[in-house]
């Protein structure tokens, strides 16, 4: 027996070119039931029944990844049964749980080998190439209610709108979404609930893609969701913004004012500003600009100009947001001239 197993590891460790090389390999001494449980590069052993297992031998030749998949499982030795329990998913953690059920007297030696779809490099647990040259990101977290995730250049942001806080949000990016448009699917999306693309990036939005997800049962699930594009044509040129970007986080009603490349931010009331960041893009000139337009791109309250440029009030430009909500929220302005 001994011989037989060596001739089979040596056959897939040191000449992979003759098969299909595993992913993983298992082998040990079991005399009862026992369940493997198996997540990213860690094995755990549940011994249910009889002794525990003896002589355990894994090597991982590549993480189980984190995406849903079915794993192929190969018994190259062993006299009892071996089944799948679970295979790995958004709800168990990602985690392939095999049963070893060896009902005859005494112990047996088992020598298993798994197959997956392995991501190359799998970084924060997601592979980092598209398919059929796109681009994709993924996304993942727990949702107890309701929440729009926006996604937008290389960042997914989590806004909840009903229900407990969204938790283990993570997300992954082949490659930034573009500031330009672009035409996003929606793949692979996973989860109980509704999980549905609301809004394509666009310059009206400052190109951003935002999915819905809707879980409505009690208490927390798991979703994870795919977004896929096609790069954009060489040659094309992003477009531009024009003006300023201004964020910060506000609690109550807050003037800010523009003057050359100077943002200030008032507290009319409410609690002061916090993560106060102003960006600009070309300086406000001083000239009349009756036509300069704002755009709230993120934040649940109102946005508005309450003063346009002119020579009576020195060319400044003043925008208001109120957010009549308690407790503060996150913005992010556009100011266009």
């Amino acid at each position: 027996m001994a011989a037989g197993l060596a001739t089979a590891w040596l056959v897939m460790v040191l000449l992979p070119s003759l098969q299909d090389q595993p992913q993983m390999l298992w082998e040990g001494q079991v005399d009862g039931v026992s369940v493997l449980r198996i997540r990213g590069g860690q094995l755990d052993v549940e011994d249910v029944r009889g002794l525990p297992v003896q002589r355990q031998r894994t090597r991982f030749f590549e993480r189980l990844p984190e995406w849903r998949q079915n794993v192929r499982l190969e018994v190259i030795e062993g006299r009892g049964r071996v089944r799948i329990l679970e295979q790995p998913r958004a709800e168990n953690s990602y985690t392939l749980s095999v049963e070893i059920d060896d009902h005859q007297g005494g112990s047996s030696w088992y020598s298993l080998a798994f197959y997956w779809a392995g991501g190359g490099d799998s970084r924060a647990g997601f592979p980092i190439r598209g398919e059929s040259g796109g681009e994709r990101l993924w996304w993942s977290g727990r949702v107890d209610g309701e929440a729009v995730i926006h996604c937008r250049r290389d960042t997914c942001e989590v806004e909840t709108t009903l229900g407990a806080p969204v938790t283990r949000d993570r997300y992954r990016f082949t490659r930034a979404l573009p500031r330009q448009r672009v035409l996003v699917s929606l793949e692979e999306k996973q989860g109980r609930g509704e999980v549905r693309l609301i809004e394509q990036p666009r310059e009206e939005n400052d190109f951003t893609a935002r999915v819905l997800i809707r879980d409505p049962q009690g208490g927390p699930a798991d979703y994870s969701f795919v977004l896929a594009w096609a790069p954009p044509p060489r040659g094309e040129s992003p477009i531009a913004r024009r003006g300023m970007i201004w964020r910060g986080r506000v609690d109550g009603t807050v003037r800010v004012t523009l003057q050359g490349t100077q943002a200030v931010a008032e507290v009319i009331s409410g609690g002061p500003v916090e993560e106060e960041n102003a960006q600009f893009l070309r300086s406000l000139p001083n000239r009349n600009l009756p036509d300069a337009t704002v755009r709230k791109l993120r934040g649940r309250g109102r946005v508005e100009i309450v003063e346009y440029p002119s020579a009576r009030n020195g060319y400044r430009l003043v925008f208001e947001i109120e957010d009549p909500r308690g407790g503060s929220d996150g913005y992010e302005v556009e100011v266009s001239w």
